[in-house]
């Protein structure tokens, strides 16, 4: 039965990558990994907007997201979050995001393929027909990176929340559909195999 994947936060792993779900002990790895003042910069107002802590973990643990932590299998580090969250296993749909790294990893291996072990997770393993991504208007990087991953945007949620210094903030929203993964998937593959020949050996 799929339900039961819907239920917990899964374990993946890639060649490069390691996703699995957040624990308690992983505050000061994190807050290691935090390694840049504007990492945060548009997330939402509030404690999911603050530097990693004890505190902050406890607060996504209970978030009802499932929270994840991307591992680089070079050498065993944490290097940032992401979660799945507004999933509706009715509607088949799943909500990816409130993903920041390392400033250490940006532009490797490790997002690409985070993003491919999600999102054949979400379409193969969930048997969902759509994944979501909710983005700052003003993250350009964010919307660029986003629609890189063949998602297409549809369109925008005005004043729709609150940014980390408490200025209003419009959401634009993208999405992948399950038949566009395919085609999507082939591309984000090439992708990976062109940054993974300086991403050195994996144990």
């Amino acid at each position: 039965m799929r339900s039961e994947y819907w239920q917990r936060p899964p374990t993946l792993r890639g060649d490069h990558v390691l996703l699995r779900p957040l624990e308690s002990g992983d505050a000061g790895e994190l807050a290691a990994a935090h390694d840049d003042p504007e990492t945060l910069r548009y997330f939402p107002y509030g404690i999911e907007s603050q530097p990693p802590s004890p505190e902050t973990v406890a607060a996504a643990l209970s978030s009802g997201r499932q929270v994840l932590v991307p591992v680089d299998l070079r050498d065993g580090r944490i290097v940032g979050t992401t979660s799945l969250y507004n999933m509706d296993e009715q509607h088949g749909r799943v909500t990816i995001g409130y993903t920041w790294y390392s400033r250490a990893v940006r532009g490797t291996v490790c997002n690409p393929e985070s993003k491919l072990l999600l999102l054949d997770h979400v379409f193969a393993t969930l048997g969902a027909v759509r994944a979501e991504f909710t983005v700052d208007d003003r993250n350009l990087l964010s919307r660029k990176a986003v629609t890189a991953l063949g998602a297409v945007e549809e369109g925008v949620l005005r004043r729709h929340g609150r940014r980390r210094d408490g200025t209003r903030r419009d959401t634009v929203v993208h999405a992948i559909l399950a038949d566009e993964w395919p085609s999507a998937r082939i591309r984000l593959n090439e992708r990976i195999a062109r940054r993974a020949v300086s991403a050195g050996p994996t144990p």
